[in-house]
This record gives structure tokens, C-alpha cells and sequence, in this order.
């Protein structure tokens, strides 16, 4: 049976969250708005992927790859759910402010939606951070 370092998992699944709602933040910004597809790439990849490496970096010792794949992609499966739920969320106020009440259920089943693709999407790019991690871990400790 697989060990997760679940202190690790907190700790980087705490950075995703918090890097996913900096990029949600700065995303509200009337400045922002027009490079959001751009924020959105960006962070839908290299968020999830930063938290699957953090998190080899924060286990202790030497994970096998089987720890270092599923922390990660536990890790970056929570950073990508807030992305995509902040996302979502976005999408939804942005697409109902006029008539509120009109499609007040279309816009939670889009938020939804877009919050468990991009969870799914974390989790993938998460797993591949956890392998990274573990392919740079022993040069890094040589």
C-alpha cells in the first residue's frame, strides 16, 4: 500500500489553493480581463504541476514514484478544482449579472462543469509534477 505524506499533501495542496485564488483575484481586475485566456492556460498548467513537484519536495526521504505520482496528483487535482471553480464562478456572475435570476441554474451547472475539468486536468498535471519531482529529486540530493 501507497504512503502519502499527508502533512506534504496539506502543505502543497495549501499553496495551490492560494495560487489559484491569487490568479482568480488578479483575474477580476478590469485590467486583467482582456488577458484572461492567457492567466487561464497558464495557471490551469504550471499551478497543478508546480504543486506536484512542491509536494516531492516537502515529502520526507525518498518517495518510490507510485507515492510521488498520487501526492501530486492529489495535490494539483485540488489546486485545479479551485481554478476551475473560481473559473466557473467567474463565468457564471459575469454571464448573469443582467438577468440574475433567468439562468441562475444553467450558470451552476456550467460552474460545475468547468470545476471538474479542470480538477481532472490538476490531477493529471499534478501526477506529471509528482514525476518530475522524482526524476530531479536525485540530482538534486547528490
Amino acid at each position: 500500500m501507497l504512503k502519502i505524506n499527508s502533512a506534504s499533501l496539506i502543505k502543497a495542496a495549501t499553496v495551490g489553493v492560494v495560487l489559484a485564488g491569487l490568479l482568480y483575484l488578479i483575474s477580476l481586475t478590469p485590467f486583467f480581463n482582456n488577458i484572461l485566456t492567457v492567466l487561464l492556460l497558464a495557471g490551469v498548467v504550471i499551478i497543478p504541476v508546480g504543486v506536484g513537484m512542491y509536494y516531492g519536495y516537502l515529502a520526507p526521504g525518498h518517495e518510490t514514484m507510485g507515492q510521488s505520482i498520487i501526492g501530486g496528483g492529489i495535490s494539483g487535482l485540488i489546486a485545479g478544482l479551485i481554478l476551475g471553480f473560481a473559473f466557473g464562478l467567474n463565468a457564471f456572475v459575469m454571464s448573469t449579472a443582467p438577468s440574475f435570476l433567468g439562468s441562475m441554474a444553467a450558470g451552476a451547472g456550467t460552474t460545475l462543469i468547468i470545476g471538474g475539468l479542470f480538477g481532472a486536468f490538476g490531477a493529471v498535471m499534478g501526477a506529471i509534477g509528482g514525476v518530475i519531482w522524482k526524476f530531479v529529486q536525485p540530482a538534486e540530493s547528490a
